[in-house]
């Protein structure tokens, strides 16, 4: 089976067409950001977006997983649009899988409303409804004979404008021990996706204020996992980082941002019984197409 990771495509809107009246408290900090010069990296998410699409039918990708930050202010217009630009990238919407980052869930307004459920709930059902102990978390899929992925909700809103921190619900975290002690999964390949972090390029822990708070709790939990992968975005920059010295028989793996103009990036997985081969996907600018780094 082929699994391609991506993540951070950070689509935003022109804010000429969002009313200010929606722009208050972090997301006035955010759109200010935007409008001084943070945007302009993803001036192009669209076109790439595209090209990823382009990418995944020349390559036969068969399952697709996106963690998160589909926005930059998390707004329903902001939503929609996502959705829609994701829409060729999710066939079939039972091969796709998305979970929230922190931009996502900018405000609290968003998870009253439960606007990114409502958005991209098609694309988040669970094969186990049983160990879904908070709203939909974790979601648990399986594939064929020999794939698992499970995810988690790290993301959360941030009222506080120097912070950008996760954290993963203890309910969630139980939930996922007795999900990998599953004798159903146990010798599956089994893929555990979140937004944020557990450990940076450097094998430590992300800063308190934009990191995963109870990384090591999550890394404790996944010492369970005997083959697969961690998967996460939030840090724009590709990079795999052994886990061995934590005790951990998988590597993580972040995807960066699949559309940040000169980081742009994703993993693609090669699975079998037996083996996974990954690979490094990268832009190629001038052909605008995606390609994968040669091993």
């Amino acid at each position: 089976m082929r699994i391609l990771h991506c993540s951070d495509p950070h689509f935003d809107l022109s804010l000429r067409s969002i009313p200010w009246k929606k722009l208050f408290g972090k997301r006035a900090i955010g759109a200010l950001n935007l409008l001084g010069g943070r945007g302009r990296y993803f001036d192009e998410a669209e076109e790439k977006i595209a090209a990823l699409a382009r990418f995944k039918e020349r390559y036969g990708v068969d399952l697709v997983l996106c963690t998160g930050d589909v926005t930059a202010l998390g707004l329903t217009a902001e939503l929609e649009n996502a959705a829609e630009l994701l829409a060729p990238l999710a066939q079939p919407p039972k091969h796709f899988i998305i979970i929230p980052g922190n931009h996502d869930v900018y405000s609290a307004d968003v998870i009253r409303g439960d606007h990114f459920h409502y958005y991209f709930g098609q694309y988040m059902h669970t094969d186990w409804p049983q160990y879904a102990v908070d709203g939909p978390w974790p979601i648990v899929r399986l594939f064929s004979e020999d794939i698992a992925v499970v995810a988690v909700n790290s993301a959360k809103p941030n009222p506080l404008p120097w912070r950008s921190d996760g954290y993963i619900p203890p309910a969630q975290l139980e939930a996922l021990e007795k999900i990998l002690q599953d004798h159903r999964i146990k010798d599956r390949w089994i893929f555990v996706m979140t937004h944020y972090a557990a450990r940076l390029a450097n094998g430590r822990p992300d800063k308190p204020n934009h990191g995963l708070r109870n990384a090591d709790e999550f890394l404790n939990v996944c010492r369970l996992i005997q083959k697969g992968a961690i998967l996460n975005g939030h840090v724009h920059r590709c990079y795999r980082t052994s886990l061995a010295d934590e005790g951990l028989n998988i590597d993580e793996y972040c995807a960066g941002s699949v559309t940040m103009e000169g980081r742009e990036c994703f993993w693609l997985f090669d699975v079998n019984q037996d083996s996974m081969k990954v690979h490094q996907g990268y832009f190629d600018k001038e052909a605008y197409e995606f390609k994968l780094r040669k091993s």
